[in-house]
């Protein structure tokens, strides 16, 4: 259960609700490519992101895309890579396609990449994408010559994937250092900011993204500890970490991830955070509309994944009829156990505090404001401390 590149079960990709515009996307191979090996020949793998068109590689977000699978001794492997993503508010999107060669006891070989138009030249014909795969020529980065090979790649609805035979992706791209912290005022914090995608975490949005886990949480009762945090993405993480959409009926966030997580203060849990580089993985009871949720810590620093629920067990339950305390709002209650029996002190509560939207809910919003400007948050009443990473 890394947070890495890795597979798992996949349900279906998402399908397109309000506000969004869903694209699926296939790499179906390479042909000609460079063989970079001394002894045997290439063993290729293609990364793919997408992003407004002219951005550079490391300005598309590591969420929006996929990795394949590498193929053992190939200078033309087939990689079947389909994924669906959501390029709404993204203008005049690209596919942006790395490939490299797998070594073992070096960095991986660049090959070559290649930048598609989602909306230019043959992918969009008659006013839609044609689903009729394409080739594309590999250039290299310096000077933007040409490199060895084509690419073969097609666009469509999401619909494509099924019609195609091809089943999504559960391969990402590498996950990315953590970024570095930063720091807001509450009170200076503008609304605005949520819905417009910079705001101090990324608000939790979309037809990928259940209902009951949009907006932004504020988990109570942790002090100098965490503050809010949200199933928002795609983020700058990668490994499938805030990808902003479920992977079958699992989510995975990075605690000091990219804009997913804010702390009260900068303080020993934040540090902690940071030496585990810990990630949490939530596996629902329903990808659509989930009521329960099993969480494992992961520690990417320590190659650990804690599984043993007879050991610790930490769970959600979303509370259905809501909660009398925060009326209008999502309120999923956290409980843990230990050797079986349920640590009551440890309970506490995710409340939706800002809507799907960008809109902070009443009077849920008012409470958080006045805990974290209390004493009981902590050394730095009224801020929140968060990551973000470089680009």
């Amino acid at each position: 259960m890394g947070c890495g590149a890795s597979s798992s079960t996949l349900a279906p990709e998402p399908i397109a609700g309000e506000g969004s515009d869903l694209r699926s996307i296939v790499i179906w191979g390479a042909k000609g490519l460079r063989d970079a090996d001394v002894v045997g020949t290439s063993d290729p793998y293609c990364v793919v992101r997408v992003g407004p068109k002219g951005s550079a590689w490391a300005e598309k977000f590591r969420g929006t895309g996929r990795r394949s699978e590498q193929v053992k001794d190939s200078i033309s492997p087939q990689w079947n890579l389909g994924f669906t993503v959501d390029i709404a508010g993204m203008k005049d999107p690209e596919i942006h396609i790395r490939v490299y060669d797998k070594d073992l006891l070096t960095d991986d070989d660049f090959l070559g990449e290649a930048v598609v138009d989602l909306y230019d030249g043959d992918l969009y014909h008659e006013g839609s994408l044609t689903q009729t795969p394409i080739d594309v020529k590999l250039f290299k980065v310096k000077g933007g010559e040409t490199g060895n090979g084509t690419l073969s790649v097609s666009a469509g609805t999401p619909q494509m994937l099924q019609d195609l035979n091809v089943k999504p992706s559960g391969f990402f791209d590498a996950v990315g250092p953590i970024g570095a912290v930063k720091s807001v005022d509450i009170k200076d914090i503008d609304m605005k900011s949520f819905s417009a995608g910079t705001g101090p975490l990324r608000l939790g949005t979309g037809p990928g993204l259940p209902a009951a886990l949009r907006g932004i949480f504020w988990l109570t009762k942790q002090g100098p500890s965490s503050a809010l945090a949200s199933f928002g993405g795609p983020s700058g993480d990668g490994g499938g970490c805030s990808a902003g959409q479920m992977v079958g009926n699992r989510l995975k966030v990075r605690v000091a991830g990219d804009r997913t997580w804010s702390f009260a203060e900068n303080g020993k849990s934040n540090t902690l955070v940071e030496a585990l580089d810990l990630v949490y993985h939530f596996v629902f009871d329903d990808a659509v509309n989930p009521t329960r949720c099993q969480i494992y810590p992961e520690g990417r620093n320590l190659g650990f994944t804690l599984t043993a629920d007879w050991l610790l067990d930490f769970d959600m339950e979303l509370l259905k009829d809501g909660d009398k305390e925060f009326p209008g709002s999502v309120v999923w209650k956290r409980i843990s156990s230990v050797l079986g029996r349920e640590a009551t002190s440890a309970e506490y509560a995710l409340v939706q505090v800002i809507d799907g939207q960008g809109q902070p809910i009443e009077p849920a919003w008012t409470k958080f404001v006045e805990y974290q400007n209390s004493a009981e948050a902590g050394s730095s009443p009224g801020k929140i401390f968060y990551h973000e990473a470089s680009k």
